[in-house]
């Protein structure tokens, strides 16, 4: 079912309406059409330079990568990756929708913090995801607004967040009258005891409304539970939605579900993430097949997206806790670099095939102009942090301006990313 028909279907089934509900305060919303923004995180610390930030060995020091030995720096557009794992599909595929973010200090080693500071824009505690402010600011009504599979999920008390990893669980959620255990189906209700307890539930929460003695997270709590009744039938054309069976790992489950509920117009944005990034021991074998993981990840989200008709409204953001360091240790590893990079790809943008902030042969980043784009170590010159990365996400979204944003200001230098016209390095 494709989006259209899907809407189709909402209308006929007389849940496309805005209908005043018992309580007057929450409201099922609209099918969502509009962009859909996926968070996908390189779990543990990922290498950019054997991806995005490519390195060569440098002579008198030591080695940055086992695979520069006996190859050279690839580069496609104005792109430049690195010879390994299934980066060169990846990269031919997608680098006219891409825009690689190099040089961004994290300011730390630790993950936790790293991947606070890298979703969030904020070192310390307290600031929500990107997904959280998308969800408050353009599809907070939505049932599934804000979907999180793995990494960051901080919503500092603005989003609410849905876990969709197993099917069976959400079928069960939304069916009201059986349940399901494999293949066996347990009937828990008739349909007229369920218009019933229908009928005394809105009626309580009717009475409940005319009471002057509620606390405010009292009066939230039945929003919550009045949003959830409006939203039943939308959950229950998404559970039917659901095929029998998922392709591939638990990863690319998530990636389903989370497409299937953007697809029906329940979702605005998404975090996934694949873990095993944090390879402090044989470094080359696990970090690139992790590193295909994570690029087939990508390649899979746009072919379903594509079946589907709405590739075009997909904006993925790559990123990670850190970098990994620009050379080995004793075991063969790769520890942690505060240095790292992200990227964006979305079908058909503007600002593809291009690369903003740079690196030095070491890995050590270099201050750009946020203006002209170019290194620059006057004055003038800013240090990339993920402040500014999420800064530019805002911006994409058209949120940096909501009001959940302003809420949680980032302080961040103004870096003209989008604009195709600004020469990149």
């Amino acid at each position: 079912m494709n989006r259209r028909e899907f809407t189709k279907f909402l209308g006929m089934a007389g849940l496309s309406a805005t209908a005043s509900l018992p309580l007057g305060i929450a409201q099922a919303a609209e099918p969502y059409s509009g962009p859909f923004y996926i968070n996908l995180a390189a779990i543990g610390g990922w290498d950019v330079t054997s991806f995005c930030d490519p390195k060569s060995n440098i002579a008198g020091e030591r080695t940055i990568n086992n695979w520069a030995d006996s190859a050279s720096i690839e580069q496609i557009g104005n792109i430049a990756y690195a010879p390994v794992a299934n980066n060169k599909a990846f990269f031919e595929r997608f680098y006219q929708d891409m825009m690689v973010i190099n040089g961004i200090d994290t300011q730390t080693n630790s993950h936790d913090d790293g991947r606070r500071h890298t979703w969030s824009g904020r070192l310390g505690f307290g600031y929500p995801s990107f997904g959280a402010i998308a969800s408050n600011a353009i599809g907070p009504e939505l049932p599934l607004s804000l979907v999180h599979a793995a990494g960051y999920n901080e919503t500092a008390g603005i989003a609410r967040f849905s876990r969709l990893q197993d099917p069976d669980v959400i079928r069960n959620l939304v069916n009201d009258s059986v349940v399901q255990d494999g293949d066996t189906s347990y009937g828990l209700f008739e349909d007229n005891e369920l218009d019933l307890i229908a009928q005394y539930q809105n009626s309580r929460l009717a009475r409940l409304q005319s009471s002057n003695q509620l606390l405010p997270r009292q009066i939230d709590g039945m929003n919550s539970l009045q949003l959830a009744n409006a939203t039943r039938g939308d959950l229950k054309l998404f559970a039917d939605l659901l095929p029998s069976s998922f392709e591939g790992g638990r990863t690319n489950q998530a990636a389903q579900l989370a497409l299937i509920a953007y697809q029906s117009g329940l979702c605005v944005s998404c975090q996934l993430g694949l873990s095993g990034f944090d390879t402090h021991q044989d470094h080359d074998v696990d970090h690139f097949n992790f590193m295909q993981e994570l690029t087939d990840l990508v390649t899979y989200i746009f072919d379903t997206a594509e079946e589907g008709g709405f590739a075009d409204k997909i904006v993925i953001t790559l990123g990670s806790d850190f970098g990994r360091k620009p050379y080995y240790n004793a075991g063969g590893g790769k520890d942690h670099w505060p240095i790292g990079s992200a990227m964006f790809i979305q079908q058909g943008a503007a600002w593809g095939n291009r690369v903003v902030g740079a690196t030095d042969e070491l890995h050590n980043a270099l201050n750009i102009n946020p203006s002209t784009l170019q290194v620059d170590s006057s004055s003038a010159g800013v240090g990339l942090e993920p402040k500014h990365l999420q800064q530019a996400i805002r911006e994409l979204a058209g949120v940096d301006q909501s009001a959940a944003a302003l809420q949680f200001p980032l302080d961040a230098e103004d870096v003209d990313f989008f604009n195709p016209s600004k020469q990149t390095l």
